[in-house]
């Protein structure tokens, strides 16, 4: 009966997603990622809470986060130009099934050991089909369309970290943390179907060929719109990591709920989402480099006053000004990689934002996690700040440069 009961059950839920694979190529993998990364935004919030509440000191904590980037940094170039060689595919199917057995890890043995398997297994597997799913994006996408696409991408992550935040929040205060693992397991393995389910649609065979130019990393790093990709890209991603990390922290050492915790992340996202609908008519007019310039200001001045903050409605306030300012730089970034990208290099040059990306995850959460055991929160707060500032200050300056040529 039970066998027959499950049966049936599978059956009800391939009907379901089937409408799915029917999707045109480039919605079907904005869909893909936009349900993917409910699991990648949430397995933040609940590693986060869970070692805090097994007793993690920030330490210990910045060491979990650093682990999600240690192996995409030392490996996401090599497994670009694997993706540029063969199937995008196959690194989408390897990532998604892994990721859900990370996630399934603290659920059968909740403690630290497991955080820390499943933060080094999850931040690999899910840098993967990032990679594959980005490259699709460029792939499907013309020069005309790319910056929109790239836009509609960071939407979606954008909802999910809103949606992801206070789902997972609600999960740990009702069902406990090991259950909230198990949840983003079954997010996971949806991903999963619904990827098998659209493979057809998916654009796979030999990619473009490569150009006759440079074969070797420095050779991309010598391009100037690569290089003002990943230094945008660092940059943003010190207040990204610093948000996410220490935000719920602050919050839990004054006692709010693992709920309250989710609705102020989730401004973060609301936040993100409505700079990212603007990107478009406002890089139209004002250009990037000013774009960027005038969002990281905006974030260097939320972190000044979250240590002298509270209330979580203000802590909300602030995280909505944190994620207009931070929230815009990603998608700029990728966009400004994939177009940098000689012929057939492409997921190489989207794997090389990846690295500096992945690399932000270890070295900075180490670095402040070590900071901020030292000396507290509210330096690491204000440093955070200032870095960002001082990347307001040199797209600033580029900008004006362009002016003058």
């Amino acid at each position: 009966m039970f066998s027959q009961a499950t049966a049936t059950g599978l059956a009800a839920i391939i009907r379901a997603l089937m409408p799915f694979a029917r999707l045109p190529p480039i919605v079907l993998v904005l869909t893909l990622t936009t349900v993917f990364f409910i699991a990648m935004k949430g397995n933040r919030v609940v590693v986060t809470l869970f070692a805090v509440d097994l007793g993690a000191g920030m330490f210990q904590t910045g060491i979990l986060f650093a682990l999600h980037g240690l192996f995409p940094l030392l490996l996401a170039v090599s497994a670009g130009r694997i993706a540029d060689r063969f199937d995008n595919r196959v690194l989408m199917y390897v990532g998604i099934a892994f990721y859900a057995i990370a996630n399934l890890l603290p659920f059968l043995w909740p403690g630290l050991p497991a955080l820390y398997v499943c933060a080094t297994i999850g931040g690999f597997t899910s840098m993967l089909f990032v990679l594959a799913t980005q490259n699709y994006i460029g792939s499907l996408s013309t020069p005309a369309t790319r910056t929109k696409y790239f836009s509609y991408y960071a939407i979606g992550e954008s909802m999910t970290q809103v949606l992801g935040p206070i789902v997972m929040g609600y999960a740990i205060d009702h069902w406990t943390h090991p259950y909230a693992f198990l949840l983003l397991t079954i997010v996971s393995v949806v991903t999963l179907a619904l990827t098998y389910l659209g493979r057809g649609r998916l654009p796979h065979g030999k990619p473009k060929a490569a150009s006759e130019g440079p074969r070797n990393r420095g050779d991309l790093l010598k391009l100037p719109a690569m290089r003002a990709a990943l230094i945008t890209n660092a940059v943003v991603m010190v207040g990204w990591d610093l948000y996410n990390l220490y935000m719920p922290i602050y919050m839990r050492t004054m006692g709010f709920s693992a709920t309250t915790i989710g609705y102020v992340l989730g401004a973060y996202g609301v936040a993100a989402i409505i700079i990212r609908l603007a990107i478009p008519p406002v890089t139209a007019r004002f250009g990037v480099q000013r774009m960027i310039a005038g969002a990281l200001t905006v974030a260097a001045c939320g972190f000044v006053f979250i240590p002298f903050s509270q209330l979580p409605v203000v802590l909300m306030a602030l995280s909505f000004v944190i994620g207009l300012g931070v929230g815009c730089g990603q998608p700029l970034s990728m966009a400004l990689a994939y177009n940098a990208a000689p012929a057939g290099r492409t997921a190489e040059a989207i794997a090389m934002r990846l690295a500096v990306s992945y690399g932000a995850h270890v070295v900075i959460p180490t670095a402040f996690g070590a900071l901020g055991a030292a000396v507290g929160l509210k330096a690491v707060f204000w440093l955070c700040s200032g870095a960002l500032a001082g990347g307001a200050v040199m797209n600033g300056r580029q900008a004006g440069k362009m002016d003058k040529t």
